[in-house]
């Protein structure tokens, strides 16, 4: 998953799991400052 804007480039790595638990997804979303709403825009 990258993650571009004008002032930075976020690269994370996301399981190729059918189901990925909470934790990991929450941390996801941390590395990729990815706020709730904008990851369910992303949905």
């Amino acid at each position: 998953m990258i993650k571009e804007s004008q002032e930075i480039k976020i690269t994370t790595v996301v399981p190729m799991h059918s189901e990925i638990d909470i934790g990991t997804l929450l941390e996801i979303m941390r590395q990729c400052k990815l706020t709730r709403e904008e990851f369910l825009k992303l949905l």
